[in-house]
């Protein structure tokens, strides 16, 4: 009698699989749709989930992806480890409910995933939104672009505070600079970008997290835009902007790296748009030939060139093997959802830069 209840119950449980498994798969389809994608998920479903999940996140100051990041690192051996030893047992029921828990609790997290930031993959560019043409561009104009930003860049520096070593300093807390950050999204057209204000975290375990190779995450389980803090403070304005940008409905790249470049430099603060103008410029310097790099490096400001050395000797103590791990599962990540030059999709925004130099110039 009780190995026929067993046998009944196993039914319904995996009829709610293959149930939940049918409906992830359903969302993720409605997703490759662009006008669902846009109108259903990205400024409908998604854009009030992630705006309710960011508001309760956002009450605490502690990250809920670091403590998620620790509990999973604990967690999945020991319920690998678990499974293991049942099966070593023949225990082959109790090791087959685990499984299927395990599975329930997989495929939720894949639907969670598919309703909160998949289809936001699926957006059109943010180009308009920002005031930009999008177009093709030539080599010429990413020289030419690369030439204006740098004489600004060389022009903004010497606004800048600089410690003993000639590195720009935090004018701001954290919080502040967050606020400017959303003052300035908020500046933007209503429409392609969330209106609601977004507060990111600074990760405790910041140190770690370099030797990954990541400068920021966000995680979308709680709408949560994560800082690591352990950066130059030349990088932590631009860095907030793109984790900022995530938070507000962009999932490519190449997207929030736009976003954050032109809320930066478009700044009417000097260390922001300091900041903005530092990776926008390294970025369409490392665009170009060799020889063109060199003609352009060589026009940097002194103080400017020294604080790309010390920026690059930063990142430089934390290279290693666990850094191109990350940037190989990153990489998978990204042409898993549809970017199809992975992370050597980050140097497309050269393309966005150029159309923020026309628009700038009016060319």
């Amino acid at each position: 009698m009780k190995a026929l209840f067993v046998r009944r119950a196993r039914g319904p449980r995996g009829k709610a699989l293959i149930a939940l498994a049918l409906f992830t798969a359903l969302v993720f389809s409605l997703a490759q749709l662009p006008f669902l994608c846009e109108y259903l998920f990205a400024r409908g479903v998604t854009r009030f989930l992630s705006g309710v999940l960011g508001a309760l996140s956002g009450a605490l100051s502690v990250s809920l992806y670091e403590c998620t990041a620790v509990l999973l690192l604990l967690g999945v051996p020991a319920l690998a480890a678990a499974l293991v030893a049942l099966l070593c047992k023949k225990r082959f029921a109790a090791a087959g409910l685990l499984a299927r828990r395990i599975a329930a609790a997989a495929l939720s997290v894949l639907l969670a995933f598919g309703v909160l930031y998949a289809p936001l993959y699926g957006r059109a560019s943010c180009f308009s939104a920002l005031g930009l043409r999008d177009a093709s561009v030539t080599e010429e104009e990413v020289y030419a672009a690369a030439e204006y930003f740098l004489a600004t860049l060389n022009d903004t520096a010497a606004l800048v505070e600089r410690d003993g070593e000639g590195n720009a300093l935090q004018p701001y807390s954290f919080d502040t600079l967050a606020d400017k950050v959303n003052a300035a999204f908020d500046a933007l057209p209503a429409g392609y970008y969330a209106r609601f204000s977004v507060r990111p975290k600074e990760v405790a375990l910041s140190v770690p997290m370099s030797y990954l190779g990541i400068t920021g995450i966000y995680f979308p389980f709680y709408a949560e835009a994560n800082v690591n803090v352990n950066i130059p403070a030349c990088e932590l304005p631009v860095t907030l902007a793109h984790e900022t940008a995530h938070a507000k409905g962009v999932a490519h790249e190449t997207g929030a790296n736009v976003t954050a470049y032109v809320l930066c430099i478009r700044s009417d603060d000097a260390y922001i748009r300091y900041s903005g103008l530092m990776r926008a410029v390294s970025s369409l310097l490392n665009a170009l030939s060799e020889e063109r790099f060199d003609t352009l490096y060589a026009a940097l400001d002194p103080c400017v060139a020294q604080e790309y050395r010390s920026v690059s000797a930063h990142y430089a103590r934390y290279e290693g093997a666990v850094d191109k791990i990350s940037s190989f599962f990153n990489d998978i990540f990204l042409k898993a959802n549809g970017v199809q030059g992975g992370t050597a999709s980050y140097g497309m925004t050269a393309r966005g830069l150029v159309a923020l130099w026309r628009s700038e110039t009016g060319k």
